[in-house]
């Protein structure tokens, strides 16, 4: 009788164990709340990250992710990319429900939430790791109204000519360190048969972003960035003689007799991306193509699968000797939310201003990093590695400009190229039209 008596009262004391777990009484439930407490699973510590990576990129950074967790194991890092980031970070600050952390992939938004005060300014720890391993105009990038907030990681840059590798050499192109010799080049092309240059701005209803690339990228050859600021904020119109000289150097390439296949009516009827693939014809269409770091996503699979024989590149080069040439860059600048500065959250911070954030995702390819700490030797390509060369290289940057610019101005310098390509409208009037878009 007792032993039975016994065996009830364990029976009865699981079951109470069990409901009790099922209840949250167990170690192993998340608190209420987590995401503001900063605690997760075991005692963890979590720090939460929205942002605009999705497919192969959020893998990437995942690995970047897994890193920090190996060196951090009593932090949990939970990263979240969504589509519409732009709408969805605003929505959540506005709730006050914001993550710890937001990767812009558009620094404007940033500077709107500093403006705003909804940002965390950059403490001494990180911002010495800044002054350490980047480049000053990157912090400058990151800072909005004279307070630093961004630490940039994956970053992208515009501004490189790129080339049919075997067939450039093959002729005995030399590639040209000033703007003097690369237009004796597009000569020495046009001597020997060969059209110069691969165009093409059309892409739909952004028709025209990619004049806009070669109007900017003059731009910072040819005047300083403190005018190039000034052209951004409307200071500069663009009917001045600083920003029509841009127009006109452009023109000499755009509108010169044989310099462009398909002549210049098909620079507005040619899409971006189809351009760079003339480049790899045999025998190639044309020689050369202005495009960003980006372009090789464009290239025949072909050429994708062996971009270090295939594929050649170089800077813009100088136009006026007189003018530091700046790089037209690009790239995902990360912030801590307000009142979310946790010590956890600022050591992944602390991780991200470092050289060993970058490798994880430098090692799987189509990430660009700007770290000066970086190991160069992971890129898998020797173009991957070339374009962080060229970015680390740079001794002044800038953001797009037509990006940075009000809505109604970006839609009329698209539009402005496009008409001037077509020879629709003139270039006073095309000038003059951007101009008054700004005013309405």
């Amino acid at each position: 009788m007792l032993r039975s008596r016994m065996t009830l009262l364990v029976i009865l004391m699981t079951v109470i164990s069990f409901v009790l777990a099922a209840c949250g009484g167990g170690s192993t439930s998340q608190p209420s709340g987590g995401e503001q407490t900063g605690q997760t699973t075991g005692e963890k510590k979590r720090v939460t990250i929205l942002g605009a990576f999705g497919g192969g990129e959020a893998d990437a950074f995942e690995e970047v992710i897994k890193v920090f967790e190996a060196a951090n194991p009593d932090i949990d890092v939970v990263y979240t990319g969504v589509n519409d980031f732009d709408t969805q970070i605003v929505v959540r600050v506005q709730a006050g429900d914001p993550p710890d952390i937001a990767g812009f992939p558009q620094p404007g938004g940033a500077a709107r939430l500093a403006a705003e005060g909804n940002l965390v300014p950059l403490w001494p720890e990180v911002i010495s790791l800044i002054d350490k391993n980047y480049a000053p105009f990157w912090k400058e990038l990151g800072t909005f109204d004279g307070t630093p907030y961004g630490v940039f990681h994956r970053v992208n840059a515009k501004g490189f000519i790129w080339y049919n590798k075997p067939a450039f050499e093959a002729a005995g192109y030399k590639v040209p360190t000033t703007w003097e010799e690369l237009k004796a080049l597009t000569e020495q092309m046009k001597a020997n048969g060969h059209t110069p240059w691969c165009e093409g701005i059309e892409s739909g209803a952004a028709t025209g972003w990619k004049g806009t690339d070669w109007i900017e990228n003059i731009m910072l050859r040819t005047q300083t960035t403190a005018v190039y600021d000034k052209w951004i904020s409307g200071e500069v119109p663009f009917s001045s003689p600083e920003v029509k000289r841009a127009f006109e150097i452009l023109g000499e390439v755009w509108f010169t007799d044989g310099n462009v296949f398909g002549g210049r009516q098909s620079i507005v009827l040619t899409n971006f991306g189809d351009a760079a693939t003339f480049l790899f014809t045999e025998p190639p269409n044309c020689w050369l193509h202005l495009q960003g770091s980006f372009v090789t996503n464009f290239f025949q699979d072909s050429v994708k699968a062996d971009l270090d024989n295939k594929v050649g590149l170089f800077v813009m080069p100088p136009i006026d000797p007189n003018v530091t040439p700046a790089l037209e860059v690009g790239g995902d600048v990360f912030v801590v939310l307000k009142g979310r500065d946790r010590p956890e959250v600022r050591k992944f911070m602390e991780f991200m201003a470092t050289g060993a954030s970058a490798t994880p995702w430098a090692r799987l390819g189509g990430g660009i990093f700007p770290h000066k700490d970086q190991d160069l030797t992971v890129y898998p390509t020797s173009i991957e590695r070339q374009v962080a060369e060229a970015i680390l290289a740079a001794q002044a940057a800038r953001f797009d400009a037509s990006d940075a610019m009000p809505a109604a101005v970006n839609a009329a310098f698209w539009k402005g190229v496009t008409d001037w390509a077509s020879g629709t409208r003139d270039l006073d009037t095309v000038l003059a039209e951007i101009d008054a878009a700004r005013n309405q």
